[in-house]
């Protein structure tokens, strides 16, 4: 996509967020933004999702876009099956919202620590049984399915099951509009999406483009934390002079620039690379820069940066939320050391 068509797609969406009613990926029709057109989707790449993803991060909104247009969606083409291809168009077509249930209770997405056991039932289809860590969209339409690994006898596979059979424990999160928790399945029948030969491409593949668009989003956080920083700091008066003016604010604002731009360097070029160790490297730069920025918004502000009416601490819960919504920090961090080669002992230090 030329970068007039970038500019385009940008506009569309800040659009979309201003205008508010309902979700800007069914005002827009981003659910099939990554989909086939040959299955009703725009064919489009992963620059452009990552683009859309900074723009939810800075008006903080309450998407499916994460979990059905990027994570959903990538797991889904990664098979063949029937039912995968059904899906696909079903998300493109009719902006079918999903949960995704493939992590640990740690958060971790690790294929080989699945909790969930997946029997073949005698109509053809599987039950499934068990428990897996997920995430959705509670502010969003209710999930239609839910796609989640099981252990069968050949491997751990990919199924999806229909999200009234499943029951979701929300665990408490900063930010209301962020769903994570536990997915309880008892004899739940699913279907199968890709057997245990792709399902391991698939959860890696899925997980590596969540930690990019979770990235973006939280540099769409630390540049909003900096426009508001920077807009208040012009406007507030104090000791007859704006405080924008004072050295201190001065430097803060230009410590949450430099994080900013540096994380958007760093996803630029994880997305070019499309290695998940720069995947990794993205994120951690990008939660950071968020996490800097949101909190030096608050400092700015003062004591209006503290109160419920401003949205000044709605930038630092979504910050937060997103650093654990793909696994524990360190995590992330040990999957960077691993690929520098250093030992356990020296990733402690």
């Amino acid at each position: 996509m030329t970068s007039d068509l970038l500019d385009d797609l940008r506009s569309t969406t800040r659009q979309a967020l201003a205008a508010g009613g309902g979700d800007v990926v069914d005002e827009v029709g981003l659910a099939g933004l990554l989909v086939d057109p040959r299955q009703g989707g725009l064919g489009l790449g992963y620059r452009e999702a990552v683009l859309v993803s900074e723009e939810l991060g800075r008006a903080l909104s309450a998407s499916a876009f994460l979990p059905t247009a990027v994570l959903a969606v990538t797991l889904l083409q990664y098979s063949e099956t029937p039912a995968a291809v059904d899906l696909l168009a079903d998300i493109a077509q009719d902006a079918a919202a999903c949960a995704v249930a493939v992590a640990d209770p740690t958060g971790r997405w690790a294929i080989d620590r699945c909790g969930v056991t997946a029997i073949p039932a005698d109509t053809g289809e599987w039950l499934l049984n068990g428990t897996a860590w997920g995430l959705w969209t509670p502010a969003s339409r209710p999930p239609r399915n839910v796609l989640v690994t099981g252990r069968a006898a050949e491997g751990t596979a990919l199924f999806a099951v229909d999200a009234e059979v499943v029951a979701i424990s929300p665990a408490d999160q900063l930010d209301p509009d962020r769903g994570l928790g536990e997915f309880t399945l008892t004899d739940a029948p699913a279907r199968l999406l890709a057997p245990p030969a792709n399902a391991a491409s698939a959860v890696s593949a899925a997980y590596r483009r969540g930690l990019l668009t979770v990235a973006a989003e939280q540099l769409g956080v630390a540049r909003a934390s900096l426009q508001s920083a920077v807009d208040y700091a012009k406007t507030r008066t104090q000791f007859g002079a704006p405080i924008g003016s004072f050295q201190a604010v001065k430097h803060r604002c230009a410590e949450m620039l430099l994080e900013a731009e540096l994380a958007d360097a760093v996803l630029a070029d994880a997305v070019r690379r499309g290695s998940s160790v720069d995947a990794e490297l993205a994120f951690i730069v990008a939660t950071r820069a968020a996490l800097t920025a949101a909190e030096s918004c608050i400092h700015v502000h003062g004591g209006i940066g503290f109160t419920w009416e401003h949205p000044a601490h709605r930038y630092l819960r979504r910050a937060r939320v997103n650093a654990h919504l793909l696994g524990p920090t360190t995590a992330h961090r040990e999957a960077i050391a691993r690929s520098a080669g250093l030992t356990a002992a020296e990733r402690g230090r």
